[in-house]
């Protein structure tokens, strides 16, 4: 039996440091974001983009150009949880909610509340909101951090499900279904190489 079997046993990842306050969260982001990103040429103060155009977290390149941030001196600020301030993410509250809604296990109501924030948030995520962005990012990785290894791989399992029933239901009857994700992973990677063209063009216009 492991440490997170014990009864009353927080779940994995609450209490650890990876678990930071939102201050910190913000001052991690801006230290790695004060320089232009050396593989995307994201620029200061943006987030990096994947060779087709998604958000990433951040580039190792781009991490090694700004350096370590200096979160000793944020430690003396106060700005590091400690395991009696920790708090429990709303997107664990929120597969809770879903799970007692739909009255499914834990993996389902994970995807179930990931994909309602994701819907919430769509028109952000359209308009390429990096505020919305970081949100989700931040979400997804304390669902992350509270499942583990195995947790996670479930929720990924589900929503790879999920996905592929709602391709099903799209192509018809008729249609093909491998056919019809291939065209809209095809539009959405479109999309996104035209949002990084423009935000590259505003970025050299200033």
């Amino acid at each position: 039996m492991t440490d997170n079997d014990q009864p009353g046993a927080a779940p994995w990842g609450h209490g650890r440091p990876q678990l930071r306050s939102g201050e910190e969260t913000k001052r991690v982001r801006a230290w790695y974001r004060s320089v232009v990103c050396p593989r995307c040429d994201a620029p200061v103060g943006r987030v990096c983009r994947t060779a087709a155009g998604h958000p990433a977290e951040r580039h190792h390149a781009r991490s090694k150009a700004a350096g370590s941030p200096p979160y000793e001196e944020w430690r003396k600020e106060g700005l590091f949880r400690t395991s009696e301030q920790a708090v429990i993410p709303e997107i664990l509250r929120d597969s809770d909610t879903m799970r007692d809604r739909f009255n499914v296990d834990e993996p389902l109501g994970d995807a179930a509340a990931i994909v309602g924030h994701a819907l919430v948030h769509q028109v952000g995520f359209s308009l390429g909101d990096e505020l919305v962005l970081d949100r989700f990012d931040d979400a997804a990785r304390a669902l992350a951090l509270a499942r583990g290894p195995v947790g996670s791989a479930d929720l990924v399992t589900v929503l790879a499900a999920q996905v592929a029933a709602l391709a099903s239901i799209l192509a018809g009857p008729f249609g093909d279904p491998e056919a019809t994700y291939t065209t809209f992973v095809r539009e959405q990677t479109s999309n996104a190489r035209q949002q990084q063209r423009r935000e590259a063009g505003r970025s050299t216009s200033e």
